[in-house]
């Protein structure tokens, strides 16, 4: 493959990523104390508000990132003692899917734009 169909793909998978990381931001903004307050018994989530209440919206993005995790594996993080397990499972469906597609449509972009950029250095 030459460099003129790799840099059209990269340019395709650029401009999703841009507004998908845009997104994140605004959603992380909207939604992060919203989802913190969905969660008052976990001990990670308490955490997490002393440590990055501080950093404005970094700390915000790294908290919602971290309520996106206890979403995606709630039996982890509820066997070491760091959430109620009943507060995860009452947790409202249409906010977790907002969290979690957010997240990993952001991340997904991002992956396929680094392997973009690995094939093109080293299989160019």
């Amino acid at each position: 493959m030459s460099h003129a169909p790799l840099g059209l793909v990269s340019v395709i998978l650029f401009a999703p990523f841009i507004l998908t990381t845009i997104w994140v931001f605004l959603m992380v903004h909207i939604y992060t104390e919203k989802a913190e307050s969905l969660l008052p018994n976990s001990k990670l989530v308490k955490d997490n508000k002393k440590l990055f209440s501080q950093m404005g919206l970094m700390g915000k993005a790294t908290s919602n990132g971290v309520i996106t995790h206890i979403l995606l594996m709630p039996k982890l993080f509820a066997k070491k003692g760091l959430v109620d397990a009943n507060e995860v499972k009452n947790f409202p469906r249409k906010l977790k899917l907002i969290l979690t597609l957010s997240w990993g449509s952001s991340s997904f972009f991002l992956f396929a734009l680094i392997a973009v950029d690995i094939y093109s250095r080293y299989f160019l």
